[in-house]
């Protein structure tokens, strides 16, 4: 019987533009509005990071990670230096614990929470990066898990995947290969060696585990591995995406678009289209708490007199944060409280405000927010399409004896369409180094020294003073 023939495998488009960029990249060249976004980037995610450290403080199965010892790269938060695969690890679930760090609402993921922690604990272990090179490679890892998204047409009820650390296994691999090896042949391997690692799922959202918030560590830790291996000359897979048994066919259901990942590259930056979170829960929930907090300004003291609050959300949305279970209506844990949506509009008609100050304080709910969770009703717009990976928007209606009061919100706060400001990004860093007892003082200090990353030639002491914040 003759041998069942194969076609060549076809160039990998994606990467193979992404290495070409990554030789050509330099940061005097980037366009200086997307600089300012990088590092407004870097600002929002260590800002969260502290914060996360503070609240989670160091459970014991990160510390058996940290107790096993080995050459001392870079600083965990809060802690000694480790190896850096562990300092990524232990620092990207830190940066993603409160849910606080950024979304690329198009792609929906997280794009920055295993990019950082890889290119900090590789700049530990490297030595000496100046904050050009180190901005170049944040860039770079983050554009690469921005386009990996966007190209994507499977959405999260039919995948089961999460994309924060599944694409963020590429990007966070480009960017911490780009700080220990720039070679080309080096990223090739590198980028084919951690599709071998590269995983991320769903269940751990379903049952309310931690485990959700530790995989772009896991992400970040696989990156750091990867790129060590591929510069000293491991062969890495040389069709991760579009090969036979690629990402696109394994994982994506054949629902990738290589074109649509490489349109633009170089000259227009997914980067820029990054949503700054002002709420730290599901990105999903955060269209219907914009949406609740017009409503309360709009209400005023009529707020008291709703009996009863409808919620038109995407299907999507409707899956992910809106089931009407148990687990979403009297959540148990931070994973459950932070994706429901019930929960979250509910601390918004409260306190008119969700806050890190809520996730330590109304879990299990108290009578009072149980009281007004028991008035929402969730349902999904019967326009949007369940094949959309895309954030979308919410319609909130309050009954009560004043009549019906509705808003529609389209782009939540934080969207790139509805940015934080310079001073509101600000007063968030200050507010996360508040919560872990750091005073306005020394966080106005930090947020300089962040926000002049590009200007130092070496960002290690900047890393040691951002680790050395919180105990």
């Amino acid at each position: 019987m003759a041998a069942t023939q194969h076609k060549p495998a076809a160039p990998e488009q994606t990467l193979d533009a992404f290495i070409a960029l990554s030789q050509s990249l330099r940061w005097d060249h980037v366009p200086e509005a997307t600089r300012a976004n990088v590092r407004r980037e870097l600002l929002d995610y260590l800002g969260a990071a502290i914060a996360g450290r503070a609240a989670a403080g160091m459970p014991p199965w990160l510390k058996v990670l940290i107790d096993a010892g080995g050459r001392p790269d870079a600083r965990v938060l809060g802690g000694p230096r480790v190896p850096a695969a562990t300092a990524a690890l232990c620092n990207g679930y830190f940066g993603h614990v409160l849910e606080f760090d950024d979304t690329h609402d198009d792609a929906a993921l997280h794009a920055g929470s295993a990019a950082i922690p890889a290119a900090f604990a590789v700049a530990g272990l490297r030595g000496s990066v100046s904050g050009k090179e180190f901005c170049e490679a944040i860039l770079l890892g983050i554009e690469l898990t921005c386009r990996l998204g966007v190209a994507t047409r499977l959405n999260l009820i039919e995948g089961g995947w999460i994309y924060t650390a599944l694409m963020g296994h590429f990007g966070a691999t480009l960017a911490a290969a780009r700080l220990i090896d720039p070679r080309a042949d080096a990223l090739r391997n590198a980028l084919g060696i951690v599709y071998c690692m590269a995983s991320g799922n769903h269940q751990s959202t379903r049952e309310g585990a931690p485990t959700k918030h530790v995989q772009p560590g896991f992400a970040a830790s696989h990156a750091v591995t990867a790129a060590l291996m591929g510069s000293a000359g491991l062969p890495g897979v040389k069709h991760p995406l579009t090969g036979e048994d690629g990402l696109s066919r394994v994982y994506l259901h054949d629902r990738f678009e290589p074109e649509r990942a490489v349109r633009g590259l170089g000259t227009a930056w997914e980067f820029d289209r990054l949503s700054i979170k002002p709420y730290p829960s599901c990105r999903f929930t955060h269209p219907a708490i914009s949406a609740a907090l017009e409503l309360r300004a709009k209400l005023g003291g009529d707020v008291e007199k709703i009996e009863h609050v409808e919620l038109l959300i995407g299907r999507q949305e409707l899956d992910v944060v809106g089931r009407d279970v148990a687990e979403k209506r009297a959540p148990q844990t931070r994973v459950n409280a932070q994706f429901s949506v019930y929960w979250c509009v509910a601390n918004v008609l409260a306190y008119d405000e969700v806050t890190p100050i809520q996730l330590a304080e109304e879990i299990p709910p108290s009578p009072r927010l149980a009281a007004w969770i028991a008035k929402i009703s969730a349902a999904p717009y019967l326009d949007t399409n369940a094949d959309q990976c895309v954030i979308g928007g919410c319609t909130i209606r309050a009954h009560g004896s004043f009549g019906v009061s509705e808003v529609t919100q389209t782009s939540a706060k934080g969207h790139p369409d509805n940015p934080l400001t310079d001073d509101e990004l600000l007063a968030k860093f200050k507010a996360n180094l508040r919560y872990a007892k750091v005073s306005d003082e020394r966080a106005a200090e930090l947020a300089d020294a962040i926000l002049n990353i590009d200007s130092l030639s070496d960002v290690q002491p900047l890393a040691d003073a951002i680790a050395g914040a919180v105990g």
